[in-house]
């Protein structure tokens, strides 16, 4: 080596650059569903999760969805407090495009659809019946206000073919009761008028919902809210005669992708907030399986969900041959005592957490219903595992465990400080991606702003967004002249 000249000064981490550290995405630990003691349920939903390989997440809510819908017009359910409550639930999935939503849907559906096809077609047949009968009936009354004009225009006494009028109006025909119970593409609007000329409980089930927001069907918030919460409801109309469905039942499941959600929730979001809309609904938001589907050839059985659509039809069976009959009283389940401190404990501990510094400050509206909805679904397991008696504590303490579950989605959804996590997690994970693709830390921030994902374009969402990365320890912000630009650490 030449005097006076030193080697270069090398790296102190040695020869190889390390890498940025991974996106936080990655490192998150999934929140899973929990397993429960419900033998019915948790076979059919370990089954379609085996066969279709879905997220979980979707199993669980389509089976909770058509329990519902099975249970709501036979049962309700009485809380220690003393007020008997409707066995509803009201369930959003926001899943992505070719996660398996219309398929895993469909296998808990396919017999309670192949039932409402049958009911369906033997209203077809009772119609034409109907309108024969009715036109039979028709042309006597014509017979008769013939016989009563002519009977006052010569002076006659007519109080005997008034008599017959009178009776016969008592015997006209009445159309055949509307079974239809499942409904997919519908406005509140119409969905209350079919229930109100037929059954009272009905479902608004759909796994592709996005037209059902985008459309704007799902409006009256107000309406909603009033039947999830037993109250019934009353549509009031100029042009038409005003009705009132007063027992209506009603459960609603909403699969929707990701983009529809965001963009109903920044249109409408604080009015379905303001008004508890929001905080009546079961969220969830699992994580894709797309890439991690690898079919092994072997051949699927489905005889969990056989039994499952069994047991499902058969309630619906019993809901619709007491409707025809036009008994209309529900059964009102009661919690054991044991039951009843689970679920009296619970509400307390989510009662206490709502407080301003509690788990619960940021979302009162939420917790207010939580415990209710921890008890629709133990009376709704314990109805369609077909328990005897009343709800145990085993049902109880699994209904609240998935209860706390659908709570955590809630604030995986919802939580300002959550969605900033999850934000900033997306958006290292862009960060990453694009080192990943060009070698290079260094991006500079009109270049992020311009090609990152197009809902954390915003200046000062961005702004936020450094602060967070910055503060992890992922990021650093420097200037490069007028330049900002961003550097992975």
């Amino acid at each position: 080596m030449p005097c006076g000249r030193r080697t270069a000064r090398q790296p102190s981490w040695g020869s190889l650059v390390p890498e940025p550290k991974p996106a936080l995405n990655k490192l998150i630990a999934q929140d899973l569903v929990p397993d429960l003691p419900f033998e019915i349920f948790s076979e059919a939903v370990d089954e379609v999760q085996r066969n279709v390989m879905a997220p979980r997440e979707l199993a669980v809510c389509s089976a909770l969805a058509i329990i519902s819908l099975a249970c709501q017009g036979l049962y309700d359910v009485k809380s220690p407090l003393g007020n008997v409550c409707p066995l509803s639930l009201a369930i959003m999935a926001i899943s992505g495009s070719g996660d398996g939503k219309s398929p895993t849907l469909r296998a808990f559906a396919a017999s309670v659809f192949k039932y409402q096809e049958t009911l369906l077609a033997e209203r077809e047949l009772d119609l034409i019946k109907y309108k024969t009968s009715h036109g039979i009936w028709f042309e006597i009354l014509k017979a008769y206000r013939a016989d009563l004009r002519k009977r006052v225009k010569r002076g006659e006494r007519a109080e005997e073919v008034a008599e017959l009028i009178r009776k016969h109006h008592e015997i006209e025909p009445r159309p055949p009761l509307n079974l239809l119970f499942l409904n997919d593409d519908v406005t509140v609007q119409a969905l209350f008028q079919t229930m109100n000329g037929g059954l009272s409980s009905a479902g608004w089930i759909s796994s592709e919902a996005s037209g059902i927001l985008k459309g704007g069907a799902l409006q009256h918030f107000d309406k909603i809210n009033s039947v999830w919460s037993g109250d019934g409801v009353r549509v009031g109309r100029v042009s038409s005669e005003s009705y009132q469905v007063p027992d209506a039942r009603l459960t609603l499941c909403l699969m929707i992708q990701p983009n529809v959600f965001e963009s109903f929730n920044e249109a409408k979001g604080d009015n379905a907030r303001g008004t508890g809309f929001t905080s009546r609904f079961l969220f969830c938001r699992p994580r894709s399986t797309q890439g991690t589907r690898i079919a092994d050839g072997s051949e699927q059985g489905w005889d969990a969900c056989e039994r499952f659509g069994t047991r499902a039809v058969a309630l619906l069976k019993d809901y619709v041959e007491r409707c025809r009959l036009g008994e209309s009283a529900r059964q009102v389940i009661r919690l054991s005592e044991r039951a009843n401190d689970v679920w009296i404990k619970t509400r307390n501990e989510i009662e206490r957490e709502m407080t301003q510094e509690g788990r619960y400050g940021w979302a009162p509206d939420h917790a207010s219903k939580l415990a209710e909805n921890m008890i629709r679904l133990a009376a709704l397991f314990h109805v369609f595992e077909g328990r005897e008696g009343d709800v145990s504590e085993m049902t109880m303490r699994g209904a609240v465990e998935l209860g706390y579950w659908f709570s955590r989605q809630f604030d995986k959804i919802f939580s300002p400080d959550t969605i900033l996590a999850n934000d900033a997690n997306e958006l290292h994970a862009w960060l990453r991606a694009h080192y990943e693709k060009t070698g290079d830390r260094r991006i500079e921030r009109n270049y992020v702003r311009r090609y990152c994902a197009n809902r954390l374009r915003d200046s000062g969402r961005l702004d936020a967004l450094y602060e967070k990365l910055a503060s992890d320890g992922l990021i650093r912000l420097v200037h490069e002249g007028k330049k900002g630009v961003v550097i992975l650490n």
